[in-house]
């Protein structure tokens, strides 16, 4: 009877999931892990990241299986940007920040752009969880550490991007304080305010 329960649970998990299954939903659930192997293999699921099963049905989360694969991975630039609502401009590259000494796969991938940060307190600024568009969890820089990128990095940016994110952030946010303690910290504070200041006015 243990068995059949364990299996009735990981298929509750597995439905409430929408057709995925996690090895961390299976440890929180307190259920021995060879249970999820037989799971798997009774589902006929694939391998999408490690410890991260799904169906063939299931739509591939870009965004939460290389933050799976590489935990340390942030996304930044024009994925934290997408992700906060910050643009609805669609990135054909995941953006990510990565500490320096962070190398976890050899092989380049393609469509993925890493900034690898030397200074473990620049790394750390501003991380924070929000959903992606399928509802899972990740890890990006927040609302002001991203602003702060997008005017350190301007160059990287067309026009229209540039402007209407800060706009937003001004109208959604504009927790203008934090943004200037994160500035300050990130050596750009003179620049952070006067760009600001130039939007700000321009309406």
């Amino acid at each position: 009877m243990k068995e059949e329960t364990n299996y009735t649970k990981l298929g509750k998990i597995f439905k409430k999931n929408g057709g995925f299954i996690t090895r961390k939903d299976v440890d929180d659930a307190k259920i021995p892990s060879w249970f999820l192997s037989d799971f798997v293999k009774r589902k006929g699921l694939n391998k999408i990241a490690p410890g991260y099963y799904a169906d063939d049905d299931y739509p591939t989360d870009d965004y939460f299986v290389l933050q799976k694969r590489y935990p340390k991975y942030i996304f930044s630039g024009m994925s934290a940007l997408y992700l906060l609502g910050l643009t609805d401009k669609i990135p054909t590259d995941l953006e990510v920040a990565s500490p320096q000494s962070y190398h976890p796969s050899r092989n380049k991938m393609d469509s993925l752009l890493v900034r690898r940060i030397s200074d473990p307190s620049i790394y750390e600024l501003g991380i924070k969880e929000t959903k992606t568009m399928f509802g899972n969890v990740v890890r990006t820089y927040d609302e002001e550490r991203t602003i702060c990128d997008l005017i350190k990095y301007r160059d990287r940016y067309d026009a229209e991007t540039f402007i209407k994110a800060i706009k937003l952030y001004i109208r959604k946010k504009n927790d203008q304080v934090k943004l200037f303690e994160y500035a300050k910290k990130i050596g750009i504070e003179k620049r952070v305010y006067e760009v600001v200041e130039v939007v700000v006015n321009a309406d």
